[in-house]
């Protein structure tokens, strides 16, 4: 009888817990979502009517072509640009500077996967997993192709 109350009690315990954690992640999600619908639709209607030039006057010559570009990553379940019908997965931040680079790499593979992505969508060319990897874990040794690399 005791071990059918402890069983009842880890059983419930997982169902609570799991809820709590379902809940904040839906939380988290919804508020990203309304973060980026509102400033869509606040850039959409709301545009300023002030036409504002700044003199930029950079006594050391840097060139903006000469700085490396700022690449985002998304975590597990993330998506790239373009993903999602148009709202991004980092508040907008690729457009806001031309050298933010969001790829576009798999939601639930393994951060090995995730790193060939990187590299050929920085460097372009097909992917190529590995042929020893891509046995070990029953998936295809090339993937996708970049025609051309981001940087």
């Amino acid at each position: 009888m005791i071990r059918w109350w402890i069983y009842a009690l880890q059983l419930a315990e997982l169902l609570v817990s799991s809820l709590v954690h379902v809940l904040y992640g839906l939380y988290i999600f919804s508020t990203a979502v309304a973060g980026d619908l509102s400033q869509a639709l606040t850039d959409r209607f709301f545009k300023p009517n002030a036409n504002i030039e700044v003199k930029n006057e950079d006594p050391s010559g840097t060139n903006v072509d000469d700085l490396p570009p700022i690449v985002l990553v998304h975590g597990i379940f993330g998506f790239g640009k373009g993903k999602l019908g148009g709202f991004s997965y980092f508040a907008g931040a690729e457009k806001k500077d031309e050298r933010v680079l969001v790829p576009d790499l798999g939601s639930l593979t393994g951060i090995y996967d995730r790193a060939r992505e990187l590299f050929y969508y920085l460097k372009g060319g097909q992917v190529d997993y590995g042929e020893e990897h891509s046995k070990a874990y029953g998936h295809s040794q090339f993937g996708r192709i970049y025609e051309q690399g981001k940087h």
